[in-house]
């Protein structure tokens, strides 16, 4: 609750990544604003716990963000959760 409404007050339109997310990075985001854990991301999607560290390095990196709270924060922002 406090990350969507810290995105319906936020006032700047959020940067969309140069290289666009895959699918997977799509649902791994999703994840990580609902506040899963690797594993249970890992568990859910049916990947290794190194393949969800994987895609969150990866995210963190395309969109510019430096922790899992500022992933979630961009997830509600740019509307994709």
């Amino acid at each position: 609750r406090l990350l969507a409404t810290f995105a319906d007050q936020a006032p700047a339109v959020p940067v969309q990544p140069i290289d666009p997310l895959t699918e997977r990075e799509e649902q791994v985001l999703a994840l990580v604003a609902r506040g899963r854990t690797n594993a249970e991301i890992a568990a859910e999607l049916f990947i290794g716990l190194s393949t969800v560290k994987s895609h969150i390095a990866s995210l963190m990196a395309k969109l510019g963000v430096r922790n899992r709270v500022e992933i979630a924060m961009w997830a509600y922002q740019s509307k994709r959760v």
